[in-house]
């Protein structure tokens, strides 16, 4: 019996910005603990493929940015999935990729992310582990801030297409809007930052399956990166 277990995470990637991701952060000098195997899939936002390559698991941190700009040059933004595959006895949880992301001659600081795992890696012995994921949610800091949100979202599934519902907060206002997302497809969804006088408070998204999900943070001015980060889940 294969002591394999799977792992699919996705993370998207924008021109002009250095984008390194640590495929492990479990380092174990003694049991050399890494990836049995690693494939990377690049998509563009109408969902279709722009390759598939594996990556080299004896490398500890991959430069997304390079890769994507030499594989699928010319698109404002690309999903890249991680197809992961290890063994369930070095990694007893799973193993998570971090990334660092920064704008190029920037003075904003760089961002520190979780790469969005979508699919896989999680035990069945892990309490509530194995029930369906379809709703996630975020919380906004109440200062203000000169920025633009956004909620970021890619359909990882490979037949079926998927409704979503975003629904925001600004005080107890609550507005609902649909979105609807082809076999990985992707798209951006713009969060008002104010209505009715009221801030932006929270943000949920409910789906049918689990989508890659990241609440994005933007200067008014520069529109450049300030917040990307995964929203939480909660259990059925």
């Amino acid at each position: 019996m294969s002591s394999s277990s799977a792992l699919c995470s996705a993370t998207f990637v924008d021109p002009g910005y250095d984008h390194l991701v640590e495929l492990v952060h479990q380092r174990d000098r003694v049991g050399h603990r890494r990836l049995e195997s690693l494939e990377l899939e690049l998509y563009e936002p109408g969902g279709a493929s722009l390759g598939r390559m594996a990556v080299d698991t004896r490398e500890e941190t991959l430069d997304l940015a390079a890769l994507v700009a030499a594989r699928a040059p010319g698109f404002a933004r690309v999903m890249v999935t991680f197809d992961a595959r290890y063994d369930s006895r070095v990694f007893p949880y799973r193993p998570h990729h971090y990334a660092y992301l920064k704008l190029r001659d920037s003075p904003d600081p760089p961002l520190y992310y979780a790469v969005n795992a979508t699919l896989g890696g999680v035990p069945d012995r892990i309490e509530a582990a194995t029930r369906q994921n379809n709703f996630e949610s975020y919380l906004f800091l109440s200062r203000p801030a000169g920025e633009r949100y956004g909620l970021r979202l890619g359909n990882l599934a490979r037949f079926s297409s998927v409704e979503a519902q975003v629904i925001t907060y600004h005080g107890e206002a609550r507005a609902v809007v649909p979105v609807t997302l082809a076999p990985h497809q992707h798209a951006d969804v713009e969060l008002p930052l104010e209505r009715e006088g009221a801030r932006l408070r929270r943000v949920e998204l409910k789906t049918l399956f689990r989508l890659a999900s990241y609440v994005t943070g933007r200067r008014a001015d520069s529109g450049g990166l300030v917040l990307f980060d995964h929203l939480f889940t909660y259990f059925k």
